[in-house]
This record gives C-alpha cells, sequence and structure tokens, in this order.
C-alpha cells in the first residue's frame, strides 16, 4: 500500500500546484498600435493584450531604414504586455513580438504600424519557420523520450519485480540512461532558441540557454526528466536494499516531468487533465518500460527468474492498460471537441496515426497475454522465443509511438485553436429583389473588416458594378462609417472599420445594379466585446479615419 498511497501523493500534489493557473493556448486580443495603424505620431508605448496572462520573452522593432531594434524589458499588468516605445520618426515600422503561454509553448505574432504615412519597410520576421530549430528540438526530446520510456521505464520494471538485470542488458540501460543526459542539455538549447524564434547560430549566446531553463515550464520539465533518469542510475549502481526506492522515485519523477508542461497539462480543467497526463505518462512507462527487462529473461535465464518476470507483468499489465487508454481518451476528448477535428486538423492526424501505431500494440499485448504467456510460463523453450520475438516488434512499435509523440510539441490542439480564431458573424440580408452574404470579421470590438458575396437578383446570380458598405451604431450617435468595398473574385470587400463598442451595429449595403439604379441592404451584426473588457474603447486610437 505505501507505493500506492505516494503515487496518490504525487497526484493530487501535481493538481494542487497547477491547478489555479490558466487553461488556455494564449493568443493576440489586440494591440496598441494595431496592426496597418497610421499614427500622426509617435506613440508613447506599445500594448499587447492577449487572452491570458504570458511571460514575455522579447521584441524586435524594425525600423523604416531596415535596422533591427530588441525593446526593453516590458511591464506586465494582467493580460497586457507594455513596452516604452523608443524615440521613433516618420515611416512603417514592423513589431515582432515573443511570448509564453501557460501550457509552455512560446508564441510569436507581429504587426506593422506608421508614423505620419506608410513607407516601404523591412519584410515581416517570422521566427518561427525555422525548420532546422523545430528538428533539433523534436530529434532531443525524442533521445530523451527514449532515455525515459526504455531505459528508466527498464530500471523501474527490474525493480518492480525485484531481479537484476542482465551484464549485457545493464551496459545497455546505462548507455540508454547516458542517452538521456546527453540529450537534456540539447532540448534546453533548443527550446530556447525556438523561445526566442533564433537560428542555430545563436546557440552559444547565454541569454538562449538562459531561455531554454526559465522562459517556459519546458524548462522545468527537463529538470525534472534529468533528475529522474540520475534516479534511475543510482537504483542501476545502488545495492539490492535501496534499488527499488530509487527507481520508484525515478518513475515518479519522469510522470511529473510529462505533467508539467505541455498542451494536454495546461488544458481546462487543471485539476484533471494534470493529473490525468501524469496517469498517463507512469502507464506508458510502466508498459514499454517492461518490454527489455521481458526480452532479457526469457533469452536465457533462469527458468525461475523468467516465471518472476512474467507473472509479475501479467499482474499489471491489464491495470497500465486500462490506465492509459482511459487518460488517453479523456486527454483526446479534451484537445479535440470534436470528432470532425480528427481530420481536419494536424493535431489530429498526428493523433490518429498514434492510435494505429498503439492499435498493432494493443493486438501483440493481447496476443502475448493470452496465447503466448501461459505456453512461456509453463517452461516451453519454442513458445519463450516466440514471446520475446513479439516483444521485440512491440519495441519497434513503441519507439514509432515516441515518435510521434515529439510532433505533438509543434501541433496546437483543437481547443487551442478554437480560442484562437476570430469571432465571424455571418448574415444574408433581402430588399427588392436583391440578396447577399454579409459576413464581419472579426466581429468584436477593435479593428473590423466586412466582405459581400453571393449576390443574386431576382433569384439569379448577379455581378453588382460596385459595392459600398456603412456601419453605425445609432443608439450611441457613433457613425455612419463608410467605405467603398475592394472586388476580390466574386466577393467584395471593406477594411478599415474600428468599432468602439459591443452589441449591435447597423450595415448598409449600396449595390449599384445599373448604372443609375442602386439597391440598399440593411441588417444588423452583433459584436462581441474584447476579451477582458466590456464596453470599452480600443486602444488603437481614433474611432473612425
Amino acid at each position: 500500500m505505501r507505493p500506492l498511497l505516494t503515487a496518490a501523493f504525487f497526484l493530487f500534489a501535481v493538481a494542487g500546484l497547477f491547478a489555479g493557473q490558466a487553461n488556455a493556448h494564449a493568443n493576440l486580443v489586440s494591440a496598441d498600435p494595431h496592426d496597418a495603424a497610421v499614427l500622426p505620431g509617435p506613440p508613447a508605448r506599445i500594448v499587447l493584450r492577449f487572452s491570458e496572462a504570458v511571460t514575455p520573452l522579447v521584441a524586435r522593432l524594425i525600423h523604416p531604414d531596415g535596422r533591427t531594434e530588441v525593446l526593453s524589458a516590458p511591464a506586465v499588468e494582467g493580460i497586457s504586455v507594455i513596452y516604452a516605445a523608443p524615440g521613433l520618426g516618420r515611416g512603417t515600422y514592423v513589431l515582432s513580438w515573443r511570448v509564453t503561454s501557460s501550457d509552455g509553448h512560446p508564441i510569436g505574432g507581429g504587426q506593422t504600424f506608421s508614423i505620419g504615412e506608410a513607407s516601404t519597410t523591412a519584410a515581416r520576421l517570422d521566427p518561427s519557420a525555422n525548420g532546422s530549430v523545430h528538428l533539433g528540438l523534436w530529434a532531443s526530446r525524442f533521445a530523451l523520450t527514449l532515455s525515459i520510456a526504455f531505459g528508466l521505464g527498464s530500471v523501474f520494471f527490474y525493480g518492480f519485480c525485484g531481479i537484476a538485470p542482465d551484464p549485457r542488458v545493464r551496459r545497455g540501460l546505462i548507455i540508454l540512461l547516458s542517452l538521456g543526459l546527453i540529450a537534456a542539455p540539447a532540448v534546453v538549447a533548443f527550446q530556447g532558441l525556438d523561445a526566442f524564434g533564433e537560428p542555430m547560430s545563436a546557440i552559444g549566446r547565454t541569454e538562449i540557454w538562459s531561455a531554454g531553463l526559465h522562459a517556459t515550464s519546458y524548462g522545468r520539465a527537463t529538470l525534472l526528466a534529468v533528475f529522474g533518469v540520475i534516479s534511475a542510475a543510482l537504483a542501476l549502481a545502488g545495492p539490492a536494499a535501496v534499488q527499488r526506492h530509487w527507481a520508484f522515485v525515478a518513475f515518479l519523477l519522469a510522470g511529473l516531468s510529462f505533467a508539467v508542461a505541455g498542451h494536454a497539462a495546461a488544458a481546462s480543467p487543471r485539476l484533471l487533465t494534470t493529473p490525468a497526463v501524469f496517469l498517463h505518462a507512469l502507464s506508458l512507462i510502466a508498459w514499454f518500460g517492461a518490454f527489455i527487462p521481458l526480452a532479457d529473461v526469457l533469452a536465457c535465464r533462469q527458468e525461475g527468474v523468467a516465471r518472476q518476470a512474467l507473472t509479475s507483468f501479467s499482474k499489471i499489465i491489464l491495470p497500465v492498460i486500462f490506465g492509459l487508454s482511459a487518460s488517453g481518451f479523456f486527454l483526446a476528448a479534451i484537445q479535440l471537441e470534436r470528432m470532425s477535428a480528427l481530420w481536419t486538423t494536424y493535431y489530429g492526424f498526428t493523433l490518429m496515426a498514434k492510435l494505429c501505431v498503439a492499435a498493432f500494440l494493443f493486438l501483440l499485448a493481447a496476443v502475448n497475454r493470452f496465447l503466448l504467456t501461459g505456453p512461456a510460463l509453463a517452461g516451453g523453450s519454442p513458445a519463450r522465443k516466440r514471446l520475446r520475438r513479439s516483444i521485440q516488434a512491440e519495441i519497434a512499435l513503441s519507439v514509432a509511438v515516441v515518435a510521434i509523440l515529439g510532433l505533438w510539441r509543434f501541433t496546437p490542439p483543437p481547443r487551442a485553436l478554437a480560442a484562437a480564431a476570430p469571432p465571424t458573424a455571418t448574415i444574408l440580408p433581402r430588399s427588392g429583389g436583391l440578396e447577399a452574404k454579409l459576413t464581419m470579421t472579426p466581429a468584436r470590438v477593435g479593428r473590423a473588416a466586412v466582405s459581400a458575396e453571393g449576390f443574386r437578383l431576382d433569384g439569379k446570380d448577379f455581378a453588382p458594378l460596385s459595392v459600398t458598405i456603412e456601419l453605425s451604431k445609432p443608439s450611441h450617435g457613433i457613425g455612419p462609417f463608410s467605405r467603398e468595398a475592394a472586388k476580390h473574385g466574386e466577393r467584395f470587400a471593406a477594411e478599415g472599420f474600428v468599432l468602439p463598442l459591443d452589441g449591435f451595429w447597423v450595415v448598409r449595403v449600396t449595390v449599384l445594379v445599373e448604372d443609375f439604379r442602386s439597391i440598399v441592404l440593411t441588417d444588423i451584426f452583433d459584436v462581441q466585446a474584447a476579451v477582458g473588457a466590456k464596453n470599452s474603447f480600443p486602444a488603437s486610437g481614433a474611432v473612425a479615419h
């Protein structure tokens, strides 16, 4: 009962540690100056507002002459990150920023603004599109996870069964654990590069390593993984009296390393999702960690040792698979939110790839448990060989699972994408035999655009000569603001509206159907409040231009 009680304590400690933290993948809500703003004079400060509290990493400002300036450390007020604006002259500036959301992932973006008038400027930065850094981050995390799943997991299973590994296997486990200790610094370095959006050439800078350790929750996760690997090494090298204790400590630390960072662990409600990730990680390590020891004892070990290991595995495998499956399905439901996300998002594609490989693993596990384990326990040498070959196939499939798991570091879940997607409003006004589809994006306080398409006149498709769109809020005496819509194929779009208040906005669309005839469509858009505000003016300054 002592190990079970200890595990339960760790489980609820993890839940309590993170239950009060934010639970979404952050996204930018508004900026001051807003994107593409033309200001009469230089701003006193630059404000970025997010959907949740974030940790700022770096902000770079590209001047009209192409010079790049790193802005000084910002002030953080709730969900806002505030930079003091340096002395700025006339022309167009590009702001590129990087922050860390609560789930540990760095996110970046940028916008332009002009002072006086727009001018030619350097191209917008895209620090997230660094393929070599992403490849290095995936490879280093893959190596560290292999070390945990097979090196640390094997040490735990040996300790659980109370047997010692064969000398050749022991050397292999030492190599696996050493691989984790070597990969961990690389993980920190690549996390720092990813956090700052820097190329490989910046890997030697002190701030890169500092960011890799401290700027995101993945630094803490990497440290926990290192402590777990070291504990496994102590279990492997220590006397039999303490082997099981160090192995159990390593097991718990490994589970914690997965539970303190990542999309799934940060999802709401964290009181459930964080323990679910912890349980999922422990179940996976317990399952994958048994493969090497079982292959070891089935090779040339004494009959009693093989029987002891197989009996122990048979007792734990069904609860382990149940815990793995239950926590996995729960987390998948939280992350996907809708079934169609399985085939419409990269996260869903990755999940389906993992499930396909896992299905083969479950099939092999069933064959081993119900068809091969009994004859192997009976002492038949051919049966033990068949079981060993099946376990070797399981090892190959589980390595594939670990490789697929690493891809989730770069694929935000559908719940995060849905939160980041701006709200839209669509209406279908009709008048005088004319109908059209109007869409406002985003339908939220701040800067917005309105598009018109799908025109039909007297029941037939129709191409207008011109379209003018007006927005007003008569109840507050605001507007109307009028824009001539630009034609893009069969769609007309008017941009540059700035909506200071939420609620109902009247839209009037004047459609020129002939040289001397026009029809006016009138309807209402329902505009949402800005995140974290109600009936407040946006920080973008003037209401109309």
